[in-house]
């Protein structure tokens, strides 16, 4: 983990997105809108290393996809609605081992950043760099947690040409 922590250093001292960008994809996984939801899973755990979750898809009646994830000798499945609910419900079934984060930072483009790390890492976080400057970085993944979804108001003057 101090590894890790000393990978983030750099990022929480300067707060720049090229800092950010610049991290591992073992330590941060990049989300396109466009990946499929097994990828997602795969992504994790090349960070976490678990030895033990993997996913794959299945095609289920009236066009559903099933994602199909083994966790820890349990089988899960899921209903494929989006890239949003995807990432909530493994979120969930990774706790309370893990806990994936959305990297704020990344709020706004197409491929989203998110930090996947054992409760104890996040914790330890938060005592060296202070609860309030962890969450300024990366929201906690609750059940009404929107990523890709998201609507932006944008200033439509911004893109009218003279």
């Amino acid at each position: 983990m101090q590894n890790k922590i000393q990978l983030l250093e750099k990022y929480f001292e300067t707060e720049l997105y090229e800092d950010f960008h610049s991290l591992q994809s073992d330590l941060v996984i990049w989300v396109d809108w466009s990946d499929y939801d097994d990828a997602i899973v795969e992504y994790i755990e090349k960070c976490l290393l678990t030895g033990h979750l993997t996913a794959s898809i299945e095609d289920q009646p009236n066009d559903q996809l099933l994602l199909k994830v083994i966790y820890d000798s349990k089988e899960y499945t899921h209903i494929i609605v989006d890239r949003d609910d995807t990432i909530i419900w493994l979120n969930s079934i990774l706790m309370p081992d893990y806990e994936i984060r959305f990297c704020k930072i990344s709020d706004g483009s197409d491929t989203l950043a998110f930090l996947p790390l054992t409760r104890e890492h996040w914790h330890q976080l938060e005592t060296i760099y202070t609860l309030d400057k962890i969450n300024s970085h990366f929201e906690a993944i609750n059940s009404d947690s929107v990523f890709f979804n998201k609507e932006y108001d944008f200033d439509e003057d911004f893109f009218l040409e003279d």
